[in-house]
């Protein structure tokens, strides 16, 4: 049978936007970064309450140093590729000098590095912590040497459990996206309830992977409401990527092998990647479907190349993030402005009716 995805976009017709263009960024804490370039402008709200500066160190006695390292948990990965280079060319256009080091997914390598920017007299530090169970003792390592830091895509607590100021999805409104886009994928190809297994691979080590994991699941839930909770089926993904998703899948599908239509979410991309991988594998492909979300690098491969369980994605700018936690640093360091404590960038829906128009250069 062939696969159908409703043709919609966001009420009623797909968002435009570019790699090149920026979104309007929903900030919550004080300035709103509202850049052109889309055809559609979203809504904002502001709070007019910068970041702790006992945890930050937002009122840094370095605060004049320009110098600022963009410190990523691992730069094998597009996703913090794109975000590097939204740091450094936003940085470079703003007047700061950004130094790139890659922590490669070891928390021994992280501090290195941080010991590296502390040593080297940064004002700022932007941060991809590698575990955010360090996020205290990181905070307090910055704070005592005066650094400024902004933490990307994982939120950290200092520990008083106040928040350092972050920059990354809205996290709750792209999981819930993913969600329906799977329920109106099963609506649409007249998938009867107890034929559908909802495989929901979880990456519980990081918090806002749970976030958006449990707001899919929940979209789904309300989007499906006859499909039994005794058809979720959530299993965790090792390390986060695509043969973590190929195993994970396999696994589910070898312990169910009554379900006939299957709906595959995860934390991003590269999770429903291996996921579909494992679907073709077992011929499940043409009467399946997975929505991924990230950066949209891989999606746009899957979707050129029709790849029929791959059939939706919440596409998040990965370089608008960079961009824009670099643009609020300078804003600090250079012009003395609070850092705002939540600054979100949201997502857009991808289908394969309108990924050529999404994803254009």
């Amino acid at each position: 049978s062939t696969r159908k995805m409703p043709h919609t976009g966001q009420k009623g017709r797909p968002m435009k936007f570019t790699r090149g263009k920026a979104l309007a960024v929903l900030t919550v804490g004080a300035v709103v970064l509202a850049a052109c370039g889309s055809d559609d402008q979203s809504s904002s709200s502001t709070d007019n309450e910068p970041a702790p500066s006992d945890t930050v160190a937002a009122e840094s006695g370095s605060d004049s140093s320009s110098k600022v390292f963009f410190i990523p948990k691992r730069l094998d990965q597009g996703w913090f590729q794109n975000e590097a280079a939204g740091v450094e060319n936003a940085g470079a256009a703003a007047g700061l000098e950004v130094t790139v080091l890659d922590s490669r997914f070891d928390a021994g390598v992280e501090q290195s590095n941080l010991d590296t920017a502390i040593n080297q007299k940064a004002g700022g530090v932007i941060l991809v912590i590698q575990d955010q169970q360090r996020g205290p003792a990181v905070l307090e390592q910055l704070s005592t040497a005066g650094i400024a830091v902004i933490a990307v895509d994982d939120p950290i607590l200092d520990a008083n459990g106040d928040p350092a100021p972050f920059v990354g999805m809205a996290t709750k409104q792209i999981g819930e996206d993913v969600g329906a886009l799977l329920a109106e994928a099963a609506i649409a190809n007249g998938w009867a309830p107890e034929s559908i297994g909802v495989a929901g691979l979880t990456f519980d080590e990081v918090s806002v992977c749970t976030e958006r994991t449990d707001a899919t699941k929940a979209a789904i839930e309300a989007g499906l409401p006859d499909v039994p909770a005794s058809q979720f089926f959530e299993t965790n993904y090792a390390g986060a990527n695509t043969d973590g998703g190929l195993t994970a899948m396999q696994g589910l599908i070898t312990a169910q092998p009554d379900v006939e239509h299957w709906l595959v979410y995860s934390c991003n991309e590269e999770g429903v990647v291996g996921a579909v991988r494992a679907l073709e594998a077992a011929g499940l492909d043409a009467a399946s479907c997975g929505v991924g979300l990230g950066d949209g690098a891989l999606a746009k491969i899957e979707f050129e190349n029709a790849s029929p369980a791959y059939c939706g994605s919440l596409f998040a700018n990965s370089a608008l993030h960079g961009e824009t936690a670099a643009n609020l640093m300078a804003a600090h360091l250079l012009n003395g402005e609070p850092i705002p404590v939540e600054t979100l960038v949201p997502g857009v829906r991808v289908t394969p009716e309108n990924f050529a128009e999404v994803f254009s250069a």
